[in-house]
């Protein structure tokens, strides 16, 4: 058996790959290991309350352009509601709520304005969030400020970002979109982000929520994309090695010893996964392999509440002063009629240890001092998903572990979020590999 174009996993990068070569007119043969579409970025039926449940939840930004691209040609991108304009609510344990909203100005000057008419900063904070401003605005980069070098907490430091503003705004933006603790994540990559993401344009500032399930935004429309232009989508296909001969890839070993060969393979697995792949040996000797097993995890903590009441009315919102950094209200957000919420926990590698029962019982006494609904109402059902492997550590330094797309092996790509593309562990990095490694195909021909 020999096919065209074979990638190797069915999540973000992989379905995003496919479905540009697709497009281009190449046959693709995409496998999964697993029964389901998604990786790391799927939904499923929750079993006790018949719930859909994301395995973490997400938001989108207005700056997330492939995605955007991605799912505007599968068909799904009306699956995803984006606020008019940038508005975040935020809960503290005095229980008052305060919220950042920017008008429809051009930029910086939404982002500043919205800072300046803000309940949620003191005067002297607003001036640090302008002066930030500034310094971005001023054109700074990592070769002139040395960012490369330092954490997000060391560079925002130097920045003269107060503690109090640290802690309740640049962290929440931090942990939320590079999960990983200020203290350990890459000022650097922090930087392009918030470049990119709050001092771009109004449209690029903007967040977006599913409005379904994770996987029913983008999985089945992907796989129906591929196969009307002649592709091919196989689950519980377990890939166990390539196949690679005088440094070139000729196709993949199934685990029951199927052969499949290929002119052109994708890996789109994580990166804790792909150096199985490989022949015994060339991680350790070839150096464009050996960064690999540099990169570090990240842990994510998702924990699902239901209750027999509302407990709250927002959409969602930044938390405070307390362990648990987001609320999202998903019976309200998914129009449901239930009254559940979803907390996030990013960077969780001081809780990921901690038993589940423990987790929640942390979280509902944080929630009952947040919101006072929470202490009249029942709890009816919870789930505690722990995600070990959620995304790689974005540290000072883990730009030099991360690889292209192309490889030193012939006919050999590489896809997903861990891979080169100057941004964290975020979908829009997934679906910008993908892009970027079927870019790569097609130029070869």
């Amino acid at each position: 058996m020999s096919e065209d174009i074979i990638i190797v996993g069915g999540g973000f990068a992989g379905l995003a790959a496919g479905v540009a070569l697709a497009e281009a007119g190449r046959s693709v043969l995409l496998l999964e290991q697993k029964s389901y579409l998604g990786g790391r970025a799927r939904s499923f039926q929750e079993a006790t309350t018949g719930s859909v449940v994301d395995n973490g939840q997400h938001l989108l930004m207005g700056c997330y352009h492939a995605t955007l691209k991605f799912l505007g040609t599968i068909g799904t991108r009306d699956t995803i509601n984006f606020e008019p304009q940038l508005r975040v609510q935020f809960l503290d344990p005095t229980r008052k709520v305060t919220e950042l909203r920017c008008p429809n100005l051009p930029s910086p000057w939404h982002l500043m304005c919205g800072v300046f008419f803000s309940n949620s900063f003191s005067f002297n904070q607003k001036l640090d969030v302008l002066r930030m401003g500034r310094v971005l605005r001023a054109g700074k980069n990592s070769s002139a400020n040395a960012t490369d070098r330092l954490t997000v907490e060391e560079w925002l430091r130097t920045l003269g970002q107060s503690e109090r503003l640290r802690r309740d705004f640049w962290d929440l933006i931090c942990i939320a979109a590079m999960n990983e603790d200020p203290r350990i994540a890459s000022a650097v990559l922090f930087e392009h982000v918030l470049r990119r993401a709050l001092f771009s344009s109004p449209f690029d500032s903007r967040l977006g929520i599913p409005r379904k399930g994770l996987s029913d935004c983008y999985t089945d429309a992907a796989v129906a994309t591929i196969r009307a232009r002649g592709g091919q989508v196989e689950l519980r296909q377990d890939v166990r090695g390539l196949l690679i001969s005088e440094g070139v890839c000729k196709g993949v070993r199934i685990a029951d010893g199927t052969v499949i060969e290929g002119k052109t393979v994708v890996s789109a697995v994580p990166w804790y996964v792909f150096p199985g792949f490989l022949p015994s040996g060339m991680v350790s000797s070839d150096a464009f392999f050996s960064r690999l097993p540099r990169l570090a995890p990240a842990p994510i903590i998702s924990i699902y509440l239901w209750f027999d009441r509302p407990v709250t009315e927002l959409d969602f919102a930044g938390l405070r002063g307390t362990t648990i950094q987001w609320l999202f209200n998903k019976g309200r957000l998914m129009g449901t009629g239930q009254s559940y919420i979803s907390l996030v926990l990013s960077g969780a590698h001081e809780h990921i240890g901690r038993s589940k029962e423990d987790l929640r019982n942390i979280v509902l006494r944080e929630l009952a001092a947040l919101l006072p609904e929470v202490r009249s109402a029942k709890l009816l059902h919870s789930l505690v998903i722990k995600e070990r492997f959620a995304t790689f550590s974005p540290c000072v330094g883990v730009d030099s572990m991360r690889p292209s797309a192309r490889t030193p092996i012939r006919g050999l790509y590489l896809a997903g979020d861990w891979t080169d593309t100057g941004l964290p562990a975020t979908i829009e990095g997934a679906v910008q590999s993908g892009y970027t490694a079927a870019q790569m195909i097609l130029q070869q021909g």
